[in-house]
């Protein structure tokens, strides 16, 4: 559960949580605490997050990428980054399409760690078909499909036309996510889950993250974007 929160807080929300979860062969219930405690913090954070920035007086740019590292889910980080503007939206969505990149490492290595380290006994030696087995299968496509995208589609057909394919091809993706979280909620026992969050020690884990995650961002953020150290980038907001 613990690395499975973990994903979730520095990758890209539910997404990271499911495919780290399968990797580390997760509980469903410990997988249904990460996701719920994700899902919860990332309305919030989308709420008031960019409140929060614009009250401090940060620009766009500063303020997109910080929504983009500390906001887990894509779709809350358009909105947030859109709160501030059209040039906190790109840098913002710059940032998570950076962070979505990982998940497949991720998951690779997780497997790999918990089918050698965590789980293995030393009895018999672990195969390349038990990481085939952990390894979360729609990774694969995430990175043929973006492949396709960047150098076969993109310059064949045209930003526009993707940009058009993209909105067709986004009401079957909503209806999958529909389908798989209606399945999480169909098979989430909250007597169960309460009885695992010990506590709070697991809702404190995730805040004790996410504030980490946040801090270390931020400075990350003045270090590479403040124009103290390195010049200001310019993004093209008409591409």
């Amino acid at each position: 559960m613990v690395i499975t929160l973990a994903a979730a807080t520095s990758v890209c929300g539910t997404s990271a949580a499911i495919a780290t979860g399968a990797a580390a062969k997760c509980k469903k219930d410990d997988l249904s605490i990460a996701i719920s405690i994700s899902i919860i913090f990332t309305i919030l954070m989308m709420v008031f997050e960019p409140m929060i920035i614009r009250a401090c007086g940060m620009n766009q740019l500063m303020g997109g990428a910080l929504i983009g590292g500390t906001v887990d889910s894509t779709g809350a980080v358009v909105l947030a980054g859109n709160a501030l503007g059209p040039e906190a939206e790109q840098a913002a969505v710059l940032v998570k399409s950076i962070q979505n990149i990982l998940i497949g490492f991720i998951a690779f290595f997780v497997a790999i760690f918990f089918a050698t380290r965590v789980e293995n006994s030393g009895a018999q030696k672990v195969g390349a078909g038990e990481i085939w087995k952990r390894f979360p299968k729609f990774i694969i496509g995430f990175f043929v499909a973006s492949l396709l995208a960047s150098f076969l589609f993109q310059p064949v057909f045209g930003g526009d036309q993707v940009s058009a394919i993209n909105k067709v091809l986004d009401q079957y993706k909503n209806w999958c996510f529909v389908l798989a979280f209606t399945s999480i909620g169909l098979d989430t026992n909250f007597k169960e889950i309460a009885k695992q969050m010990q506590g709070g020690k697991v809702l404190w884990l995730y805040i004790v993250g996410q504030i980490f995650n946040i801090a270390l961002t931020l400075f990350a953020v003045w270090f590479l974007l403040s124009g103290v150290v390195f010049k200001v980038p310019v993004l093209d907001l008409f591409k």
